[in-house]
């Protein structure tokens, strides 16, 4: 997978020491799917919830 799909090994250990929630931050979305992958990853790393956050839409 593309080293920007994945969750880095010193985040993921964090979250499944201490399950938080996360925010995600993205610059500029267009179809949201980033957002959506990104986002399973993170809940799949042991987040409790992730909440995106997008600076500016496109389209």
């Amino acid at each position: 997978m593309h080293p920007r799909f994945q969750v880095p090994a010193h985040l993921a250990d964090d979250l499944a020491a201490d399950p938080r929630p996360v925010l995600l931050v993205d610059d500029l979305v267009d179809t949201r799917w980033t957002l959506t992958v990104a986002g399973r990853l993170l809940r799949k790393a042991g987040a409790t919830r992730v909440l995106p956050f997008a600076l500016a839409q496109q389209g």
